[in-house]
């Protein structure tokens, strides 16, 4: 009995003495250093919405400006701003996005010269209302002759004297007319009456005059005064045999020559051609001069449907003073 009693009592110190040896474990120390433990790292936390706009970054204490691209500049734009795609034009002529970075390369400029103006009002308001520039080229002496040439300086289009000249097949100019025979005191004091009937005028071009125009005596004449009046010439080329070039060349003028007859047959389709003619000589030439007349009844109504085509396309419409005597930019 002795020896169980004591074995009992030797078990129960050394319980006790192990709880105490955990409780001391368990209380700090403050005379012991800091326990080495590894990092802990946290979990990543899920992704949530942000409903908040982020802070905005503190301002650098020296701002740069740096200049954005034609295309950031554009893309930056208001929607309202933006240029929208011409339903019309191709979706390979667009860059990506649909804004137009440059306008269409130049193809060359036009000129349509308007022959056969002064015998009355009507014909000629079709072309008054055209709302590209043209020049149109007014007969003298005529019932409505000046009152055509106010109507058209008032609609901002540009005003040429339409010299009627003598013609090879004898047939009559009309009034005002330069004949075979007459001196050069003749021939001007003519050409200056007919341009103070209209003035002012931006040049002259000729009326028939396939038989006067190759007398180099009397277009030597009319450039001189063309010269002393400060207007242009322009050469209808209505014969081949022309001294026209010849006598500006002895005077050391610039003067503009016809590329194309845009009615000699006024169907539509066939006017079209001669346009398409025309545009030709632009592409190669960098300039073409078209000459049509204001009784062409479908030719003013089928400009007015091309234009905007033109326009698209590369090519300018401009008066003939832009093309004649060096005078475009």
């Amino acid at each position: 009995m002795l020896i169980l009693a004591a074995s009992v009592s030797s078990l129960a110190v050394v319980y006790l003495h192990s709880v105490k040896a955990r409780e001391e474990a368990a209380a700090p120390n403050e005379n012991v250093g800091p326990v080495t433990q590894a990092p802990v790292v946290p979990e990543k936390p899920a992704p949530v919405e942000n409903t908040q706009p982020p802070a905005a970054p503190p301002p650098a204490s020296k701002p740069v400006a740096v200049p954005a691209s034609p295309t950031q500049a554009a893309q930056n734009r208001p929607a309202e701003n933006r240029q929208v795609p011409n339903p019309g034009v191709p979706v390979a002529a667009l860059p990506a996005g649909g804004i137009t970075e440059r306008p269409a390369p130049s193809k060359g400029d036009l000129v349509f010269v308007i022959d056969d103006v002064g015998y009355n009002l009507r014909d000629l308001e079709p072309f008054l209302k055209f709302s590209g520039p043209l020049t149109l080229a007014v007969l003298p002496g005529l019932s409505f002759s000046a009152e055509a040439a106010r109507r058209i300086r008032a609609a901002g289009k540009e005003v040429f004297l339409h010299q009627p000249m003598e013609a090879v097949g004898g047939q009559d100019p009309g009034p005002g007319a330069i004949r075979t025979g007459m001196s050069r005191e003749e021939i001007r004091a003519l050409v200056n009456r007919n341009l103070d009937e209209i003035w002012p005028v931006a040049g002259i071009n000729n009326h028939e005059g396939s038989r006067i125009t190759q007398d180099e005596d009397a277009m030597e004449t009319i450039l001189a005064l063309c010269r002393e009046r400060g207007i242009l010439f322009l050469d209808s080329r209505t014969t081949a045999e022309t001294a026209a070039p010849k006598a500006a060349r002895l005077l050391g003028m610039s003067i503009g020559e016809r590329d194309v007859f845009v009615d000699n047959v006024q169907d539509r389709e066939s006017m079209i051609g001669y346009i398409n003619t025309g545009l030709a000589r632009a592409g190669r030439n960098g300039s073409a001069i078209m000459i049509g007349h204001v009784w062409s009844r479908g030719l003013a109504p089928l400009l007015s449907e091309m234009y905007p085509g033109l326009r698209e396309q590369g090519y300018t419409l401009v008066p003939a003073s832009t093309v004649i005597g060096g005078t475009k930019q």
